[in-house]
């Protein structure tokens, strides 16, 4: 089989989508069943457009659009019609050209001339649903099947459309990271300068649906009783001087930017409380990093899995005076949070990948492929 994967985010570039096609990426291209495997992502600085390591090829030809910072609002609604044209004009030809069998894209990338491209590809679509930010009910009419990547996107999906026989239940795949010494913790602090001091730590996107305004206003309101607490931001800017200027605004609160993995890990090592407040989550990987690291964490609301595990660390909704309840509460506890990674080893992952792919090619053998 030749696999297509679509998605706009692929390592080195930074983000969910990237952190998750890179874990599944090299352990489905070791796989026999698969004779071709090819990522078709977004172009990006210093990385070449083509690059083939055994049977596995990375093409970088659509548009730099999600991979870099925040650009300025024409620029981003250009890069947005001159990825769909290229989906429109280049994809179904591509898919001939090579030889595709099967396309799984990630639903970051939606609109009509994309759906109608992929209609037009002649190849079952496998969709892979990670937050709840896509339409299901247009969904519908592209996809053969719909990955979700927890309970809560799944029944988002079903109450909006896509229907429930062809959505599939496929977790994340999550190694729990090494834990950073107390040395490389205290070496990254240094490096950005925070100090002694107890911090907060947001880690995502700077966005509205993140909640970081609502976090920035909770901060705000708890600081007066507990003025040797900081309040950190990590991750891209997607606000641009909005959030910039709130920050400066909000005493005892700093951004940080974007920064390396491994630093980011080290700075959640030594965080008092990992705390995202999100309207659209899935599943996010950094409140399971964070759990994995030892670190209290709270979470976004509605999501299944945490309101089973992480029920006293999970927000019951996304405003400022739910953020701030639910810092008082873990504030002075003692209390870890505890959560079964099991589910999402990434092997497991893969092998469930592998018997979707499975359902559209039988047999799904190397020889038959």
């Amino acid at each position: 089989m030749h696999l297509l994967i679509l998605t706009a985010l692929y390592p080195p570039a930074v983000g969910g989508a990237a952190t998750y096609f890179g874990d599944i990426v090299p352990r489905l291209a070791q796989r026999p069943e698969i004779t071709r495997l090819t990522v078709l992502t977004e172009r990006l600085p210093g990385q070449p457009r083509r690059h083939v390591r055994g049977k596995l090829q990375v093409l970088r030809l659509l548009p730099t659009r999600v991979s870099l910072p925040r650009r300025p609002w024409p620029i981003h609604a250009a890069t947005y019609g001159m990825t769909q044209l290229w989906f429109a004009v280049y994809l179904p030809a591509m898919v001939r050209r090579q030889g595709v069998d099967l396309i799984h894209f990630h639903t970051r990338y939606r609109g009509r001339l994309f759906y109608a491209a992929l209609g037009r590809c002649g190849v079952p679509i496998v969709a892979d649903l990670r937050d709840k930010m896509s339409d299901p009910a247009q969904l519908s009419r592209v996809a053969d099947r719909l990955l979700c990547c927890a309970e809560g996107v799944q029944r988002f999906a079903v109450a909006h459309g896509f229907p429930a026989e062809r959505t599939v239940l496929v977790p994340i795949p999550f190694t729990p990271p090494d834990v950073p010494s107390p040395q490389q913790v205290n070496a990254v602090r240094r490096q950005h300068g925070v100090g002694r001091e107890p911090y907060l730590l947001f880690v995502g996107d700077m966005t509205y649906n993140k909640g970081v305004y609502d976090l920035l206003e909770a901060y705000h309101r708890w600081r007066p009783t507990h003025p040797q607490a900081h309040l950190l931001f990590v991750g891209v800017n997607r606000e641009g001087d909005r959030f910039l200027r709130q920050v400066r605004q909000t005493a005892g609160a700093a951004y940080l930017g974007r920064l390396p993995h491994q630093e980011a890990l080290a700075l959640m090592r030594g965080a008092e409380v990992v705390v995202l407040p999100s309207r659209s989550e899935g599943l996010p990987r950094v409140i399971l990093e964070a759990v994995a690291l030892g670190t209290k964490v709270i979470c976004p609301p509605g999501i299944p899995e945490f309101e089973r595990h992480l029920a006293e660390d999970s927000l019951s909704n996304v405003s400022a005076d739910a953020i701030l309840e639910k810092l008082n509460a873990l504030w002075e506890s003692d209390r870890v949070p505890i959560y079964p990674f099991s589910e999402h080893d990434p092997d497991r992952v893969v092998e469930g990948l592998l018997e979707i792919y499975a359902s559209f090619h039988k047999p799904l053998t190397a020889e038959s492929s």
